[in-house]
């Protein structure tokens, strides 16, 4: 087992260091999650939230980082991007584009982001720490993959264009009883958003700033609350599903092409998320 994850981890590092229809009519409705592999089995998934902001010079590299881990994982591994704190501030053009949110600001300030970029893995807790800079993520993000999975997510999603109405149903199932209290988080993303980016590495684009920059993931805001909602007041039971449903009006700055919904389960306890999915709103 030690050789398997070794041989891995080395694969992973080499792609990280070497990466450089039918018509369908409205409304739309799309379906993600369970966590699933074949034959019924569960998958952890992992979320990896990147904190950056546009005037960072190194977070495009920590951008980079965590694209090359999603294409190395593929669907098993979730990348959110959350804008915030002095390097998301709005300045004078062309740093004039605003992707703060409300909730991006409470997570900073909860989990003591301080440095630029960080990033949690599952926000889970490795060698006591939660906050990672980014040469951690690789080997943090195979950890978290090893974790045996708790839960499943389904996300079902039903946008009509028309009115830019968006109708969400989220369904949690736990694999074992627990009296353990979790919640559920619910975010809006908005992916390859293009605009002004500060930039100090030659080898990820152009420098002092690249022009033309694709923010990836990028946080919209929360359906749930800043913090979630409770997923059952009472003791959670095996196989049982608990639903909750959204409705909201997509905002016309959004581009509901590239919009998805990132769900995730987390431990009241220790904060740590125990499932993620994602799924298109189209």
């Amino acid at each position: 087992m030690k050789i398997k994850l070794t041989i891995a981890l080395l694969t992973l590092f080499t792609v990280i260091f070497m990466a450089g229809c039918d018509k369908i009519d409205p409304p739309y409705i799309n379906e993600s999650g369970g966590g699933g592999g074949g034959d019924g089995e569960i998958v952890q998934k992992v979320l990896l939230e990147d904190y950056t902001g546009h005037t960072c010079v190194n977070c495009p590299a920590a951008a980079k980082i965590a694209s090359d881990l999603q294409k190395f994982y593929g669907e098993k591994l979730i990348v959110m991007a959350v804008h915030t704190g002095f390097f998301a501030d709005p300045m004078q053009p062309p740093f004039d584009t605003d992707f703060r949110t409300e909730t991006g600001d409470k997570w900073r300030t909860d989990f003591g982001i301080v440095s630029y970029p960080s990033g949690m893995i599952n926000r889970g807790f490795f060698d006591g720490t939660q906050v990672a800079g980014k040469g951690l993520w690789a080997s943090r993000v195979d950890a978290a993959m090893q974790v045996t999975a708790k839960a499943s997510l389904k996300i079902e999603a039903n946008y009509t264009e028309a009115n830019r109405q968006l109708g969400l149903k989220i369904d949690s199932h736990f694999l074992q009883n627990t009296g353990e209290k979790y919640l559920l988080q619910v975010c809006l993303v908005e992916d390859s958003i293009m605009a002004p980016q500060r930039n100090n590495d030659p080898s990820v684009g152009e420098t002092p700033t690249i022009t033309e920059y694709y923010h990836r993931h990028v946080l919209r805001k929360s359906l749930s609350g800043t913090n979630g909602e409770v997923i059952s007041s009472v003791s959670i039971v095996a196989d049982e599903v608990y639903s909750h449903e959204y409705n909201i009006t997509l905002d016309t700055d959004y581009n509901a092409d590239r919009c998805s919904i990132i769900a995730f389960i987390y431990s009241e306890a220790d904060g740590e998320i125990v499932q993620v999915e994602e799924a298109h709103i189209k």
